[in-house]
């Protein structure tokens, strides 16, 4: 099972190192089953014969014309840039467009791709990802959406596996980038990889998301962030809200739905959700006390709002804050 991992100048250490030390990992524990899988042949490519990491460091690579024809699996790791401005300078520049005729010329001969964080960026602007269903970094999906208005994207996932193309979300998902090819393998041995990693449930990225970051964008939606901020513990109707914002509720329910792919009600339940994580995880405060903070009549309104975005009970929500 050949591993090709594309490489640019700029690739983010941790991301990069995290599918190398998975495919590694599952190389080593191979043994440990009784019908294992063959081994993962991973190769680092790039353009060139190397390109320095967005921390400095030289990474030693394979020119893409001295692969053979079929790469098998290309994998492309994040680049370390943050804010979406950059991001898509980056990948739009002249300098990128021998990177995106290479994953389109990849693409073509049906072998499968994948990418995570930043590096989703590179697939969509390569074109890859059109009409497929994919993810990005949470706070990175409204940029995204604007610009690649084919892909059809779910921020809120972890990983989405769309037409020969599987994506990953923020950081830490090149685990789970990884894992899932591990996975097509041999389920028992991605579960065993996992285990030794200490890879926990990543499954969605809502937990992350911070909304006034998500609504950073658009000016109408960071307005509407605010203000919801500052009435969040009011019992105030849509309506109400696009009046005091000078504009109508259809207007709002535009925006919103364009930047952030939901309505304006699901967007307020994200910050009244975010706030109540925040009372409930670092406070002794009765869920009764907490949603009435947040804008909620009861604590029942509260309960049946995490169970149905996060698929947890109150007691399992309130005890998911971090190890440290």
């Amino acid at each position: 099972m050949n591993v090709t991992i594309f490489v640019v100048d700029g690739v983010a250490d941790f991301g990069f190192t995290a599918l190398l030390e998975t495919f590694a990992t599952a190389n080593a524990l191979r043994g440990k089953l009784g019908t294992p899988p063959g081994p993962w042949q991973v190769r680092v490519a790039a353009l060139g014969t190397e390109v320095r990491s967005g921390h400095g460091h030289i990474v030693p690579t394979v020119a893409l014309e001295e692969l053979p024809d079929d790469p098998g699996l290309l994998l492309v790791p994040a680049v370390n840039i943050l804010g979406a401005e950059e991001l898509i300078r980056l990948v739009s520049a002249p300098e990128s467009a021998p990177a995106l005729d290479r994953i389109r010329s990849v693409h073509a001969t049906g072998a499968p791709l994948g990418a995570a964080c930043t590096g989703t960026f590179l697939l969509a602007e390569a074109g890859v990802l059109n009409g497929s269903r994919a993810t990005t970094s949470w706070w990175l999906g409204p940029s995204f959406r604007r610009r690649y208005p084919r892909v059809l994207l779910d921020e809120s996932a972890t990983l989405c596996r769309g037409d020969r193309v599987t994506t990953a979300g923020a950081v830490l998902s090149h685990l789970d980038l990884a894992l899932s090819f591990v996975h097509a393998q041999s389920p028992a041995l991605a579960e065993l990889v996992g285990r030794y990693m200490a890879a926990g449930n990543r499954k969605t990225q809502a937990d992350f998301a911070v909304p006034e970051v998500v609504a950073a964008g658009d000016s109408l939606t960071a307005a509407f962030e605010r203000w919801v901020r500052e009435h969040i513990g009011d019992g105030f109707r849509i309506a109400h809200a696009a009046a005091e914002l000078g504009v109508t509720e259809r207007s709002l329910q535009r925006a919103t739905q364009a930047e952030l792919g939901r309505s304006p009600r699901d967007f307020v339940d994200d910050i009244r959700l975010e706030r109540a994580a925040q009372l409930l995880r670092t406070t002794t405060q009765t869920v009764d006390t907490v949603a009435a903070r947040v804008g909620y009549l009861n604590g029942g309104t509260l309960r049946n709002l995490i169970r149905r975005r996060r698929g947890m009970s109150m007691a399992e929500f309130r005890a998911t804050g971090p190890a440290w």
